[in-house]
């Protein structure tokens, strides 16, 4: 008995998307050559958005504290400049994927990349500074220096994340605190009183100035 010609049709249509992931991927992972790099482009168009491997692919070992990262902003308000209270931006981050589960959002893992970029330079900060104190000024240029595209990032980062949470104010600068804040175990969560959770600081950055445009 012959196939429906729908049948095949269905079944065409179902291998193409296949043949073009198999495709796209011997593209991604083969070795450098002429013909590779001119599909490139193409290969990492298909693969990035939503197969790229991160954190939202695999799922890391379960954390004992929660990262917090705010953020404040000096704005020029009829005719003065003020600072903004600090506002608390990577919870809100956080939940967006969840929010909207076929989102290929990058903006956790770019918030992962933040944290353990502050928590290792707070902790060479912190070897410095038991440095004797004529090595104390070359050891942290070169520190900064080290770490100079990473605050770069975040300079842009931030700028953008001012921009959504001051629409229309006149942005001069941006600043961001990175603290840690242990989880309470869940033995502990019905506690009355419920325990305290104590978040410590780990990392403020310097003012950097807003960077126009950014966030469009």
């Amino acid at each position: 008995m012959p196939v429906p010609v729908r049948v095949r049709l269905c079944v065409v249509l179902g291998i193409l998307p296949v043949l073009a992931f198999t495709a796209a991927c011997l593209v991604y992972n083969a070795p450098q050559s002429p013909a590779s790099v001119r599909l490139a482009a193409t290969a990492r168009k298909v693969l990035e958005p939503y197969f790229w491997q991160d954190w939202q692919l695999f799922g890391p070992t379960p954390g004992t504290s929660n990262n917090l990262v705010y953020l404040q902003a000096r704005i020029q308000y009829r005719g003065k400049v003020v600072e903004t209270a600090p506002v608390e931006v990577e919870e809100a981050i956080d939940r967006a994927p969840r929010g909207f589960r076929i989102n290929p959002t990058k903006l956790p893992g770019i918030m992962l990349a933040f944290d353990q970029t502050s928590s290792h330079y707070a902790s060479a900060a912190t070897r410095i500074r038991k440095l004797p104190a004529a090595q104390q000024k070359s050891a942290q240029a070169e520190l900064d220096k080290r770490y100079q595209a990473d605050f770069r990032e975040m300079q842009r980062f931030f700028s953008a994340r001012a921009h959504s949470l001051y629409p229309g104010a006149r942005i001069l600068a941006v600043q961001a605190t990175f603290k840690t804040r242990p989880m309470i175990p869940f033995s502990e969560r019905y506690e009355h009183p419920r325990p305290a959770e104590q978040a410590k600081g780990l990392l403020r950055t310097s003012w950097m100035a807003y960077v126009p445009g950014v966030a469009q």
